[in-house]
């Protein structure tokens, strides 16, 4: 009997588990991800920017044309990439012999990739081609300018060794292209100047818990940061599921959802674009305390959706949206009341439903500042066991109501990366916000009580005395 009621509760759990998952948007095939000392969403990087609720509205609007793109990097898996015509795609190469393009199709496939991957469905992609940071860019772009249908935006997570490819950039930029960089992946290296002054929009990476990812690079130039880290959904150049990321998985977020926006308003310049951009961004925390890097968090879903209320207001007429674009008012939305279930997610231990899942996310990134959104979505990821889903929109919501319980909070999540060996942890990165309970657990390292390695230990104990500390308010 006690057999026969164990097998009955393990049945239930897993119809529960079952019941519970229905909510959220991650539901193909993937499993969650266990992260650091926690559980995620296998497809967060999509859900936090609302990529399936601008592709989901997308479909409900007639006559929509397939916006031109291109992408340069270090080579592609043709078959693995949805193309809506055959074009030639470039392999990728070690010397003469070929080798399998996984990164080239993993930004493809965030781009327009099928199921929950991708981040548009009307993406038309005429170039395809292999760069090289230093050589390829000049055959690209005298391929570009060949081109029948040239490409409307051009993703580019691949970097720029020369300086000479900023007059490629800027030929590009005149020519009403708009060019998306990876903003590169060498913290606290310096960005090259000649990528920081580039007419492009430069993109960089943020973690699962919001917080810039430890090797993204940053400037004063740095336009906005992407979800991406080492956590992202992708597919490789056999077609397999994997997981992809930093600055070079950030970019193609950005560059499907331009090319969103430009199936509706087609005539967006990368002027209008960067300031749009911004404008819909979520609050990050480093913009409260870092002296250059003040990037916001890309918000896919608010981005389109004042770029529809232009086109509503607008049509296609560029001086309107210019004119329009200035209006406070397109950036704003109306908060609408939540169900009495949704209202109580944080009472409760219920899962949400599915529907109900997706109107406290829509509101939530239509309104991130008011953060009773921010909190309901903490609590019901918490209910479902996504501690590190809920870690963010606590997060976020500290940002506005109490920075210095964040501070703490990520001061606590340093010293436990210390302590366990989480070398790639975002709470690594700014050592300006940290205190000595850091540098306690540093020397911990060397006296062979933590599991990060002394040569790492070493380098962050440098690095931390030698950094001036913020005291967040």
């Amino acid at each position: 009997m006690k057999n026969q009621k164990s097998h009955i509760l393990a049945c239930v759990m897993v119809l529960l588990n079952t019941i519970q998952a229905g909510a959220f948007v991650e539901l193909e095939k993937r499993q969650p991800l266990v992260v650091e000392d926690g559980r995620l969403t296998p497809y967060w990087a999509q859900e936090y920017i609302g990529a399936d609720l601008v592709k989901e509205e997308m479909r409900q609007v007639p006559n929509l044309q397939r916006v031109p793109v291109a992408v340069y990097d270090v080579g592609f898996e043709k078959e693995h990439i949805n193309l809506a015509y055959d074009i030639p795609v470039d392999r990728a190469m070690n010397g003469n012999r070929p080798i399998k393009g996984h990164h080239g199709t993993s930004v493809a496939s965030l781009i327009n990739g099928k199921g929950m991957v991708s981040v548009s469905e009307h993406v038309n992609y005429v170039q395809l081609k292999k760069v090289s940071p230093a050589v390829f860019y000049f055959g690209a772009v005298r391929e570009l300018k060949e081109l029948p249908v040239k490409p409307q935006v051009i993703s580019n997570s691949m970097g720029w060794t020369s300086e000479s490819v900023l007059e490629l950039a800027t030929e590009v930029d005149q020519m009403g292209i708009i060019w998306v960089m990876a903003a590169g992946n060498d913290h606290p290296g310096e960005i090259a100047e000649h990528e920081r002054v580039a007419p492009v929009i430069s993109v960089g990476s943020y973690s699962p818990r919001g917080l810039q990812t430890l090797s993204s690079q940053e400037s004063d130039q740095l336009d906005i940061l992407a979800p991406a880290d080492e956590y992202q959904a992708a597919i490789d150049g056999n077609g397999q599921e994997v997981l992809f990321g930093e600055t070079s998985g950030a970019t193609p977020l950005i560059t499907g959802s331009i090319a969103n926006a430009k199936a509706l308003i087609p005539s967006l310049s990368r002027a209008q674009v960067e300031s749009l951009i911004k404008r819909t961004a979520i609050r990050s925390f480093h913009s409260l305390y870092s002296e250059k890097n003040k990037a916001g968090l890309f918000n896919a879903y608010r981005f389109f959706k004042v770029v529809q209320r232009l086109h509503a207001v607008c049509g296609t007429n560029s001086s309107c949206v210019q004119v329009q674009m200035d209006n406070r008012q397109i950036y704003l939305f109306e908060a609408q009341d939540l169900s009495p279930r949704v209202a109580a997610a944080c009472q409760a231990k219920y899962a949400l439903s599915k529907a109900e899942m997706k109107a406290l996310r829509a509101q939530y990134l239509l309104n991130a500042e008011q953060t009773e959104y921010a909190r309901l979505l903490s609590c019901a990821y918490r209910n479902e066991g996504y501690s590190i889903n809920a870690d963010y929109y606590e997060n976020i919501a500290l940002i506005h109501e109490n920075p210095k319980a964040l501070q703490n909070k990520i001061q606590t999540q340093a010293v436990q990366a210390v302590l366990r060996g989480y070398n790639a942890s975002a709470a690594l990165r700014d050592l300006q916000i940290l205190n000595d309970s850091f540098r306690e657990a540093l020397l911990k390292v060397q006296a062979g009580e933590a599991e990060m390695t002394d040569y790492r230990a070493g380098e962050l104990l440098k690095a931390y005395d030698s950094t001036a500390k913020v005291e967040m308010r």
